[in-house]
């Protein structure tokens, strides 16, 4: 009985886990549906050039010449998300690893937090402090 019930609380977590994670590219898909000038892509894409140009300044690499548009960028990783949301809960675990994965990538590029630390003004510290929870919520 005791093995039967941790199966049970196992799968329910798994289940629930996997609920933020597939509601979140439901709604993202649905967004996407108006194509390259869907209203997400307005707050993706500053955060994707950020990330772009940071890499060229850093290490002098052309990022943006190996890269496909934003928009097939963000239909990757929503893909990678609901995959992996989907197989976890149905129990497999490469669908943790396609999470964690989604999660590597993600969470820099849409949460820079320490990047705009030097220059925030009073009114963007409420805005740095959403980032930085965002950021450590990802993280864990």
């Amino acid at each position: 009985a005791r093995s039967r019930g941790m199966s049970l609380t196992t799968a329910t977590g798994r289940a629930l886990f996997s609920f933020i994670f597939i509601a979140s590219a439901v709604n993202k898909w649905q967004a996407l549906r108006a194509g390259p000038d869907a209203a997400l892509m307005s707050s993706v894409t500053p955060a994707l050039r950020l990330m772009k140009h940071t890499i060229n300044a850093k290490t002098g690499f052309d990022l943006c010449s190996l890269l496909p548009s934003d928009y097939a960028l963000v239909r990757f990783a929503t893909t990678l998300e609901l995959l992996g949301a989907s197989l976890f809960a149905a129990g497999f675990a490469i669908g943790a690893k396609f999470l964690i994965l989604f999660l590597l990538i993600v969470t820099p590029v849409m949460h820079p937090f320490w990047v705009h630390t030097s220059e925030a003004a009073i009114g963007d510290e409420a805005a740095l402090g959403v980032e930085m929870i965002m950021f450590f919520k990802n993280v864990a």
